[in-house]
């Protein structure tokens, strides 16, 4: 390819850069997802050396009220993979972490060059989940609804589209796809009216999570082949693997803990099933109040409240979500919601619910099944009802 087929396609990848859910933006729910692509745009360019990210705030532009959620943000991932975050100046690329675009986030493709690379997050963006967002993007990877698998996944009408969204969900098919496609990923975007929706309509509420995924994780630490050495490596339990940012301990699915996965996570509490229904209630408070206009203020993260539920071997264990009090209906559950890990694939995202009232039965093959509950506004209160079944 030539020097100049080299240029037009780095201009390409800055024009399809994150733009991320802003209420002024092309009046759609912007939520992305981005897999590896193999080869780069310029073949310098690409994935970040040694794993380190050397950023910088820019003191002109940026807006302070939103540091915490990208110091977070950073936190997350570089406790779960080997990347690193360094404010220490080099004389190669230095992210600049900027505000200087008021209208919406946005990240390129990977390490594109340039002595100060831009990374834009504003004020709309605010949380913790939005930040991972616009920071794996930088890391190198493109949106889950642009991976050469997606049809099998969702149903896309492009033609619906404005000029300025659509190249959002072009495909691209120079890539390479390092995990199953989920529809929980921090990088999937939320559906959008008939025109962008999961095939799989149990997932409609889920598409457009701010809960880094299992596999958003996995595929940086196959990407920057982090991992641990196979001396004295340590033995995980329910499909976790060892931490390469902590080598005694794993990198557990969600809902599992303990240093080898093996244990429920704090806090939270195990049930036995019976053949009759049961229930339990359980509450999340994620309350502080903004005394300046008198409401609840969302927190830049959730909490999270699990429930582990055993069964004898070889039964069914069904669960109800009775009721649900204070949840925010929302695109991707950003507010709250809770899920019932149905899939056979812990490591995948099950059905998230937060709007539709109505009393589903969730069934679970997984011993024990996991339910989590999430919130970052206000406080939610849940009944769930669950007993086994043959």
């Amino acid at each position: 390819m030539s020097y100049l087929s080299h240029l037009i396609f780095l201009l390409l990848s800055l024009f399809f850069c994150e733009a991320r859910a802003g209420d002024n933006y092309d009046e759609r729910s912007i939520r992305a997802k981005r897999q590896f692509l193999v080869q780069n745009f310029l073949p310098e360019y690409g994935s970040w050396p040694e794993g380190t990210v050397n950023y910088f705030f820019d003191n002109a532009t940026f807006d302070f009220n939103q540091q915490k959620s990208v110091l977070n943000a950073m936190e997350k991932i570089s406790s779960h993979t080997c990347i690193k975050y360094s404010t220490e100046e080099n004389d190669d690329v230095m992210l600049n972490i900027t505000s200087y675009d008021s209208s919406n986030c946005w990240a390129a493709i990977g390490r594109v060059g340039g002595r100060h690379q831009r990374l834009n997050f504003v004020k709309h963006c605010y949380s913790t989940g939005m930040a991972a967002h616009e920071l794996i993007h930088n890391l190198g990877f493109i949106h889950a609804h642009q991976r050469l698998d997606r049809d099998d996944y969702l149903i896309v009408n492009l033609e619906t589209f404005s000029d300025n969204a659509r190249p959002q969900y072009i495909i691209h098919r120079n890539q390479w796809t390092l995990v199953p496609y989920d529809y929980g990923s921090v990088m999937q975007y939320a559906l959008t009216d008939d025109d962008f929706v999961p095939r799989d309509e149990k997932y409609k509420e889920t598409m457009g999570s701010e809960i880094v995924a299992f596999y958003d994780y996995f595929m940086i630490n196959q990407l920057y082949e982090c991992s641990c050495a196979n001396e004295n490596q340590i033995e995980c339990k329910n499909q976790g693997y060892p931490n390469p940012a902590k080598c005694s301990e794993c990198n557990c699915p969600l809902g599992y803990g303990g240093a080898d996965c093996s244990q429920r996570p704090e806090p939270g509490i195990s049930l036995e099933a019976t053949n009759e229904w049961q229930s339990t209630n359980f509450s999340l408070d994620a309350g502080v109040v903004d005394n300046e206009v008198g409401k609840y203020r969302r927190q830049i993260d959730f909490i999270y409240h699990y429930l582990w539920i055993t069964a004898p071997g070889n039964k069914t264990i069904q669960v109800k979500v009775q009721e649900m009090s204070g949840v925010e209906c929302s695109d991707g559950c950003i507010f709250g919601g809770i899920e019932v890990k149905t899939k056979n694939d812990n490591r995948l995202t099950s059905p998230r619910k937060c709007c539709d009232q109505k009393s589903e039965i969730f069934e679970s093959r997984n011993n024990p099944t996991v339910v989590m509950a999430f919130n970052s506004l206000g406080l939610d209160t849940y009944n769930i009802e669950y007993r086994f079944t043959d």
